[in-house]
């Protein structure tokens, strides 16, 4: 169950928002400033923050600048925002992927970190195994890591398995479909 903690000032607003998230299976927590906003994620974490800023701020209401990545049992999440293809790190920020890329993490996500073959893979691409060079899944996979490494400290953990395919290690989830 992904759990929610959303700030909101607009009581009707909320009341709206919470009733169609918790419809929708999600755990949900309203919270009223910025203070409790901070106290109940250092107690209890959230997979999603529902945040709305006043025109006017610059920064964040409350919180510290500096911490933790979103998680979940301890380890980083990554989401995968199909819709507008691209990979949200544990810290939040976008990464923009090709359509070739989303579809190799697309495939990943269904694995749920167990061996993808390079079948497996290739098809998720939408192509014909027998008929396409292995080579450019290896080359899709490399530009993929560079681009994650790039955009975060943590290296997106992607191993290959020689003669079978990849394994997909990092803790990835798909938002966004629909």
């Amino acid at each position: 169950m992904i759990r929610i903690a959303i700030l909101e000032n607009n009581d009707d607003l909320l009341d709206d928002l919470a009733s169609h998230l918790q419809q929708a299976g999600c755990a949900t927590t309203l919270l009223p400033d910025g203070t409790s906003l901070d106290a109940w994620l250092a107690e209890h974490g959230a997979d999603v923050l529902v945040l709305r800023l006043p025109r006017h701020a610059k920064r964040p209401i409350a919180g510290k600048a500096n911490s933790n990545p979103i998680n979940r049992d301890d380890q980083m999440r990554w989401l995968l925002n199909s819709a507008q293809l691209e990979l949200i790190t544990p810290d939040g920020k976008p990464i923009p992927l090709s359509h070739d890329e989303c579809c190799v993490l697309r495939a990943a996500v269904c694995a749920g970190r167990t061996l993808i073959s390079r079948k497996t893979l290739i098809e998720a691409l939408g192509q014909n195994f027998w008929h396409y060079d292995e080579r450019r899944l290896e080359a899709l996979i490399s530009r993929l890591r560079r681009k994650l490494a790039s955009h975060f400290p943590v290296n997106f953990p992607v191993r290959g398995v020689r003669g079978h395919g990849y394994l997909f290690e990092a803790e990835l989830q798909e938002i966004g479909t629909g």
